[in-house]
């Protein structure tokens, strides 16, 4: 009990915030679309209420246990998740062109969301037990390989949104481990030529292609590549100041946007709140940044601080390319808001992440008993 009571609360009342907060979208954009399909108009949320619940129950058992333990089991999470996402590749469900999800009875999981915990545990792990030698090119690079091994498996799914979420979350943990800015600067360079010469040679997707040339010249297809953002903009910019008002968003109850509960969340806010719903969720997604980059500001041990600075990285770009991609400002890509989009298996992961944050923030210094 008094492990718990070194609980970040603030952090807790942040997600449980946001949840609230997603969970009334979710409904509010779903229910007329369920409706005329002869469903219960509450069916989504329910889910999201089912996986918020079992998400908590995750929580706290991963914050109850030390945190240092992962170390051990680094390995054998990472085998888990490589042989998760070959078995996509052999038996998973084709959803619009791409394999990404296993059923298992009634549900389906996600593994590439597993893998960027994956990840986060397996860099941290490396570097930590290394941290008495020097942080050398061949060390970063030995690094790297582990999130090229994943993100070559995702990649044929396919699926390119994701690896890169892998790459933004390794260069901030190998940031935060001490890397040379000029060793950065030098695979910087290389990822950019290495995707120009996968965008020349056809290896990168057609329809990735799509959605890149849709967010640069979104007026040459409104009606094909470029429908969602065209649409977007105009859900967010009919919100005005106060917005339409609760369940009153024309865009999100005729469905003008595809799958709005998932990628496209905060359209739905945009326009039934408005500038000042826009903002105060702006401010609660703020506010969980700044809790988990203050976890590994505190962390009593690198360990800690990679852990918690590789959760902090998965949030920033999962929180910045949703709502770019909401105001047009990045391409359309399947990335969720964290606790606010609607699916089970980003919010399992994503409760991990807490529970781990939390593992970190109460064993910051040693309980007296």
């Amino acid at each position: 009990m008094r492990l718990l009571a070194r609980t970040d609360f603030i952090l807790l009342a942040v997600v449980l915030l946001l949840c609230a907060y997603g969970a009334l979208m979710i409904y509010s954009c779903t229910q007329a679309q369920l409706a005329m399909a002869d469903k219960s108009p509450t069916h989504k949320v329910n889910l999201q209420l089912t996986w918020i619940g079992l998400g908590l129950v995750v929580m706290v058992l991963v914050m109850l246990a030390d945190y240092s333990r992962l170390a051990d089991l680094s390995l054998v999470f990472y085998g888990l998740v490589i042989g998760l996402l070959l078995l996509v590749l052999a038996i998973g469900q084709i959803v619009h062109g791409s394999a990404r999800w296993l059923a298992v009875g009634p549900i389906s999981i996600q593994p590439a969301e597993l893998s960027k915990l994956a990840i986060i545990i397996m860099l941290g792990t490396y570097l930590a037990r290394g941290s008495h030698q020097e942080l050398t090119f061949h060390r970063i690079a030995a690094s790297l390989g582990y999130v090229m091994a994943l993100a070559a498996v995702i990649f044929i799914q396919p699926d390119l949104g994701t690896p890169v979420v892998l790459l933004f979350i390794w260069f901030f943990v190998i940031f935060l481990a001490g890397a040379k800015l000029t060793h950065l600067s030098a695979f910087g360079f290389a990822f950019i030529m290495l995707f120009a010469a996968a965008w020349g040679s056809g290896i990168v997707k057609p329809y990735h292609k799509e959605r890149i040339t849709a967010f640069l010249h979104p007026q040459e297809d409104p009606r094909g590549t470029g429908w969602q953002n065209q649409q977007s903009l105009i859900a967010i910019g009919s919100g005005h100041l106060l917005g339409k008002g609760l369940f009153q968003g024309t865009q999100s109850r005729l469905a003008f946007i595809p799958h709005q509960e998932k990628d496209f969340i905060f359209t739905v806010i945009g326009e039934e709140w408005g500038f000042v719903g826009s903002l105060a969720l702006l401010g609660l997604l703020a506010a969980l940044m700044w809790r988990s980059l203050a976890i590994c500001w505190q962390a009593k041990d690198l360990l800690g601080r990679l852990l918690a600075g590789g959760i902090a990285a998965m949030f920033l770009i999962h929180i910045t390319a949703n709502v770019g991609m909401a105001l047009g400002m990045a391409p359309v890509k399947g990335m969720t808001l964290p606790f606010v989009s609607y699916g089970g298996s980003s919010m399992i992961v994503n409760f991990l992440a807490v529970g781990i944050l939390q593992s970190i923030y109460m064993r910051k210094r040693k309980i007296a008993f």
